[in-house]
């Protein structure tokens, strides 16, 4: 038997995930959140939910680990009585050059950043086509897996590979009614005290502002629900226009730069090669 309208969000104490989980509530779902350090914002988000008359369930967990998908999945089909939509979004952004990174760092991203979305997608799937649900898997990547940045070829590179397996995704899943799609958001602020318009950055985004969590949320209760019911294997960014005139987003220090490399990027890549190559051996 089809279950309908049960959600698992991964990364939903703050931010995007937040704002994902809330909305998915107000669309009459019952959410499952994980969060890794934040137990207040989880415990918010839930508040939140409950208030809209649905249930919610929390579970601390670290993404990258390489047996968090079993768990955090096994513990919301037991709790929710299983899935009905996965979304993917627990992350972190971590900017470095080619000329520093670390293999710690490379590991990390990669278990939190892709491996953690694949096996979340495999572990939700493999419920739904038990139970015969005609569910939705959704990947929140980024539109930074679309367009270059300096520094930033781990996260904006694994994000654009969920973006291509995605669609490998779909083609698996689509003989079971599931669709797998990615929400790629662009400039978003995750603050609710931070301005969305009235800054130099946010005027120059075609649309005049800087994106929320609940722009995305809509997107996800969209792709979701039977009004998309014929949309599978697409990346479809919220970023009200960023990308399309090749602007540059936010390097690790917030600054808004004008050109992929620039003097003081140069001069900052040098100090960091020089701290890389003195360092002591692990």
């Amino acid at each position: 038997m089809s279950i309908e309208k049960k959600a698992l969000v991964t990364g939903g104490s703050s931010g995007i995930g937040q704002g994902i989980a809330v909305v998915l509530a107000e669309h009459g779902y019952d959410v499952a959140i994980t969060y890794s350090t934040r137990p207040e914002g989880a415990e918010k988000t839930c508040a939140e939910i409950t208030k809209l008359g649905r249930k919610a369930y929390m579970y601390q967990q670290e993404m990258s680990e390489p047996d968090a998908a079993e768990k955090v999945v096994a513990a919301a089909v037991k709790d929710l009585g299983g899935i009905s939509l996965m979304v993917n979004n627990a992350g972190r952004t971590i900017f470095h050059s080619v000329l520093t990174i670390t293999a710690e760092q490379m590991q990390y991203l990669y278990g939190l950043n892709f491996r953690s979305y694949v096996l979340c997608a495999g572990a939700a799937a493999r419920d739904m086509v038990r139970s015969g649900t005609r569910g939705s898997i959704i990947f929140i990547t980024s539109s930074r897996g679309e367009r270059a940045y300096a520094e930033d070829l781990l996260y904006g590179g694994f994000k654009a590979g969920i973006n291509r397996a995605c669609q490998s995704m779909a083609l698996d899943l689509a003989r079971y009614g599931i669709r797998v799609n990615c929400v790629a958001p662009g400039a978003t602020v995750t603050k609710p005290e931070r301005p969305i318009t009235g800054t130099p950055f946010s005027d120059a985004i075609p649309l005049g502002r800087m994106g929320t969590p609940r722009d995305n949320g809509e997107l996800v209760a969209f792709l979701a629900s039977d009004k998309a019911s014929y949309i599978t294997g697409v990346t479809i960014r919220v970023d009200g226009g960023l990308v399309l005139p090749g602007m540059i987003e936010y390097t690790s220090h917030t600054e808004l730069v004008h050109s992929q490399v620039n003097p003081d990027w140069t001069e900052r890549v040098k100090k960091e090669l020089a701290e890389y190559e003195t360092r002591e051996p692990e």
